[in-house]
């Protein structure tokens, strides 16, 4: 069971990596990148709502009569959790801290299109609970890695005066996010002409 959590974990982080693979979360993930004060905030909160949905959905899919339901049916499911556990977060929050204003940044994480996404991914791949909770760690810590990688490119990309004005800021960016997406399609072994 161990094996399974880390492996699934080690998958989703480096061989997968969802957000340059799979595109999920990417448009967040740019945008934090270049708000240093909201990154470890939001990339905590994203890691903690991929684990925890994928938790409760791997639970729930294990249940007969849930398992049969359609694909919609389970999306409306999964949905419901993510609302459930976001609702829940928030709630907790704001009585430990009697401050309502840093909520934002809860309701961008849970929002994100990776959260979501790691429960389907599971129920595709019959994941058992501890590699769905692995693959949401993972696809977690897969988020920060890559707002790491591009926070750090965005500084370089800015220091480069030799780059023309046309590629300049976003281009430039969009085209180093291509390479390391191309990085990881080579690592994860599928072919890109599928």
């Amino acid at each position: 069971m161990i094996f399974a959590f880390f492996n699934a974990s080690v998958f989703a982080m480096l061989l997968q990596n969802l957000v340059f693979n799979g595109g999920f979360g990417m448009s967040e993930a740019i945008r934090i990148a270049t708000k240093p004060k909201d990154f470890f905030p939001i990339a905590l909160l994203v890691a903690f709502f991929t684990s925890a949905t994928a938790a409760v959905c791997s639970a729930l899919d294990s249940v007969e009569k849930i398992n049969t339901l359609s694909t919609a049916e389970h999306l409306g499911i999964y949905c419901i959790v993510l609302a459930v556990i976001y609702l829940l977060f928030t709630a907790i929050i704001i009585l430990v801290q009697h401050n309502k204003k840093d909520t934002h940044r809860i309701g961008m994480a849970a929002v994100n299109t990776l959260v979501l996404a790691v429960p389907i991914i599971n129920r595709r791949a019959a994941f058992n609970i501890a590699e769905s909770i692995g693959l949401g760690l993972g696809a977690g810590i897969a988020f920060i890695v890559a707002v790491l990688l591009i926070s750090s490119a965005e500084d370089r990309l800015k220091a480069n005066e030799t780059m023309s004005n046309a590629f300049r800021g976003k281009p430039a960016l969009f085209i180093y996010i291509a390479l390391i997406s191309l990085g990881f399609a080579g690592l994860s072994g599928q072919s890109l002409f599928v």
